[in-house]
């Protein structure tokens, strides 16, 4: 121990207080190599981060406008769905609307057709039963014609008369 505290008091008394000429240069050569700094690596390395800052910044409101134009494109696609949806709404309600009113025109024009025909057949049915009586009244004037030709031919009294007019009557009735 005795050579450790030999060594503490040389050190104290010679070394341990810098010389005053080193110090002093030290210090400057310390200052100068600050201001040599400052002016070469500090200002760039200043503008680097700022403009390294800047574009960050401007990533990040870019980021932000896609955001929001993103989101307004979602709604704008959303929007255009619902009126898609909307509108094959619409065209199948109009096409139901159409396919009824088809239906309804079809309906209508077979029983317009229909009652055509049935005023066809009852004209056809008037003209023929005109016809029929028209045969008929020709056959009852060609017997009537008949029978006053017989009444004609033969003198017959009261009697007679009302026997052949009843049978003329009954002829007819058959």
């Amino acid at each position: 121990m005795d050579e450790l505290s030999k060594k503490l008091a040389d050190l104290v008394e010679g070394g341990l207080f810098p010389n005053a000429i080193t110090f002093i240069t030290q210090v400057v050569s310390t200052l100068i190599l600050f201001y040599f700094l400052k002016k070469l690596v500090w200002k760039p390395m200043e503008e680097f981060m700022a403009k390294r800052s800047s574009i960050i910044v401007n990533e990040l409101e870019s980021a932000k406008k896609a955001r929001l134009e993103a989101e307004e494109m979602k709604l704008a696609y959303e929007s255009e769905i619902k009126n898609a949806k909307n509108e094959a709404l619409e065209i199948l309600e109009n096409a139901r609307i159409q396919a009824n009113q088809t239906k309804e025109q079809i309906i209508s024009d077979a029983q317009r057709e229909a009652e055509y025909k049935l005023e066809l057949a009852n004209k056809q049915i008037a003209s023929e039963r005109a016809k029929v009586e028209k045969e008929l009244k020709s056959h009852v004037v060609d017997i009537a014609f008949s029978a006053a030709e017989k009444v004609l031919s033969e003198k017959i009294d009261d009697g007679k008369n009302r026997q052949l007019i009843d049978k003329f009557i009954n002829e007819i009735g058959e």
